[in-house]
């Protein structure tokens, strides 16, 4: 089945609540959580590497969810859950404040038309809910292709006040992790730029949201200088 590969976020009004980690997992062990998994080889390589982690997967695409979701039970991985669900309106509450070791947010639709700008996955209100569930020290992994929109996500995780870079600014860095999605190895295989951020949890976030403008994105894909 062919899946789209651009969708609308807003379409997906799923409402999973809280999770009962114990019933998912049989436990309840330090989670990471992606969100816009795609197909999951990116979670399914961790949860591999990783046993005594637990990881949750959101994707907006239900045929992806249930494709990742017969891959990872057809590999016996049983730390590892995809969820059909939107982060805009399932990250509050998921799970208790501080819960969330890490997030995990690769290639993002850029969203190049205007009016679909407010379909982008790093929003400030949605920074401000990962770190609500981050505890200090945990940290979220973000990379895009697309330099005007890497450059826009680096801008809103540092406008929140909770997070600090901990990769260089620039974002042209060696990956931080040895696992990596399939778009990701397409691109080193063509030696064409990827934008990498790590921002660290330092504080608890506090105060109003970010005045934060959204921006074009639209110029064709960042070169490496």
């Amino acid at each position: 089945m062919r899946v789209r590969r651009h969708a609308n976020p807003f379409s997906v009004r799923v409402s999973i609540g809280t999770l009962d980690r114990a019933a998912l997992f049989g436990r309840v062990a330090p989670l990471e959580v992606e969100i816009g998994c795609g197909a999951g080889a990116f979670l399914l390589e961790r949860a591999l590497h990783h046993p005594e982690l637990d990881f949750v997967g959101f994707e907006i695409r239900e045929p992806l969810v249930e494709r990742a979701s017969g891959l990872a039970r057809d590999r016996g991985v049983s730390n590892l859950v995809y969820l059909h669900a939107n982060a805009s309106t399932n990250l509050r509450g998921l799970v208790p404040p501080g819960s969330v070791l890490r997030f995990h947010v690769h290639f993002p639709d850029p969203c190049f038309k205007k009016r679909h700008w407010k379909r982008r996955q790093v929003q400030p209100f949605v920074v401000r809910q990962m770190s609500e569930l981050l505890p200090v020290g945990g940290a979220v992994y973000a990379q895009s292709d697309v330099l005007p929109l890497a450059e826009e996500m680096y801008a809103c995780f540092a406008a929140d006040g909770a997070l600090e870079s901990r990769l260089d600014a620039h974002m042209l860095v060696e990956r931080p992790v040895p696992e990596s999605t399939e778009w990701e190895r397409q691109h080193e295989r063509e030696n064409e730029p990827i934008y990498r951020m790590w921002f660290e949890k330092v504080r608890e976030p506090e105060g109003p949201l970010p005045d934060f403008e959204l921006r074009e994105t639209q110029p064709k894909r960042g070169k490496a200088p």
